[in-house]
């Protein structure tokens, strides 16, 4: 999508106008010397705990620099092409995997996080989550009651409500298939505002429609001084005498294929936002203390199995938004402290992901893409 059509359209990408707004943002890839900050609070990850700690701490008057591996990429340059769209905004191109393999870990390496690519679905921990922390592990100011005014309020800074739109064929398959067995299911909140329903969401959002911490958060963040270095390897957490003191990091170029020059961030004080895979792994390569041995240990991932049906009818799972009903009629089945169960929620089903879930080559891959527009994923 032009840059012109975008602005007929009224969408105005917010980093398209960021010099003149004075946004403090460094290209950790065009970097030719050394860089040196001096700030009250460093920030590693501009993702949902990244981003949402700049935005509180800077408009709370504190210096705040975000430090992002990705690149920052925003509407202007989102074109719904999943080649690009993995390549740029996932870890290792969206196929980071365990060491065994049988788990592929999809996560957001970009301004924004997994919040820039995600599908938008947006649930509350449930009641009965917050209930066990409380009751298991003694966690009392975790109650429904005492989360309520912190998700009340980021639903509302976030836009969050049921999505109103009559569902894709894909999620209303799902809803039919739930009525007719007399499953429960309901309507995924979303947080997204003057959605297109294009259902290329995993790719970046064209249209700016959905309320990622890219278009919310880091903006008011850089609003208030907050300064911005993307392209930005954090390589060790500086400390000595027992506390933290900065971060060492360095400039990545812009096609990975090495690093520019070095960033040193002295500050008062650090978030380590980057995520349950990376913010282990820097804390391990910075040989912090622990005494606990816990570093590094009990990751817990969220283990997620696709099932495929074809259906005479067209499904086009392609299309609109990507998950907007589901059902938790087998999730609670055995209690909170039982057996897991599990949520059905839909799959959308972009040509690319279809073919690496199918795998295989030749004449047979061929055949199973001509059957996609007919085909369902839950």
């Amino acid at each position: 999508m032009a840059l012109n059509q975008l602005e007929i359209r009224g969408i105005d990408d917010p980093y398209r106008s960021a010099a003149d707004k004075g946004w403090k943002i460094i290209d950790g890839s065009r970097l030719t010397e050394d860089l040196l900050l001096d700030v009250d609070v460093a920030i590693v990850g501009s993702g949902a705990g990244g981003g949402i700690a700049a935005e509180t701490l800077a408009s709370a008057g504190l210096k705040v620099c975000i430090l992002e591996e990705g690149p920052l990429k925003s509407s202007d340059q989102f074109n719904m092409i999943e080649r690009e769209g993995f390549t740029d905004l996932y870890q290792e191109g969206g196929i980071r995997r365990t060491r065994d393999g049988s788990v592929l870990l999809v996560q957001g390496r970009n301004v924004g996080g997994g919040t820039t690519v995600n599908w938008c679905s947006t649930f509350r921990t449930p009641n009965q989550t917050l209930d066990h922390w409380r009751d298991r592990y003694g966690l009392k100011d975790c109650s429904a009651a005492d989360m309520s005014p912190y998700f009340e309020s980021m639903e509302r800074r976030l836009n969050v409500s049921e999505w109103l739109a009559p569902p894709n064929r894909n999620n209303a398959i799902l809803q039919e298939g739930a009525e007719a067995l007399g499953y429960s299911w309901g309507v995924i909140p979303r947080n997204v505002a003057g959605c297109w329903n294009l259902g290329y969401c995993g790719v970046g959002c064209p249209v700016d429609a959905k309320k990622s911490m890219l278009v919310t958060t880091v903006p008011t963040a850089l609003d208030n001084g907050a300064v911005l270095i993307h392209h930005a390897h954090v390589s060790r957490v500086s400390h000595g005498s027992g506390r933290v003191e900065g971060l060492e990091a360095h400039g990545l170029k812009a096609d990975r294929s090495g690093r520019t020059s070095a960033i040193t961030v002295r500050a008062r004080h650090t978030v380590l936002s980057g995520g349950a895979v990376n913010t282990p792994g820097l804390l391990m390569r910075s040989g912090v203390p622990d005494p606990y041995e816990r570093i590094g240990k009990r990751t817990f991932l969220h283990p997620v199995t696709v099932s495929l049906a074809q259906f005479d009818e067209p499904v086009e799972p392609y299309y609109g938004a990507p998950q907007s009903i589901y059902s938790d009629q087998f999730t609670w089945a055995q209690g909170v402290s039982g057996p897991m169960g599990y949520k059905l929620e839909v799959i959308p089903l972009l040509p690319g992901t279809f073919a690496a879930i199918l795998g295989g080559h030749g004449s047979a891959m061929e055949a199973a893409m001509n059957r996609l527009p007919n085909t369902h994923g839950m």
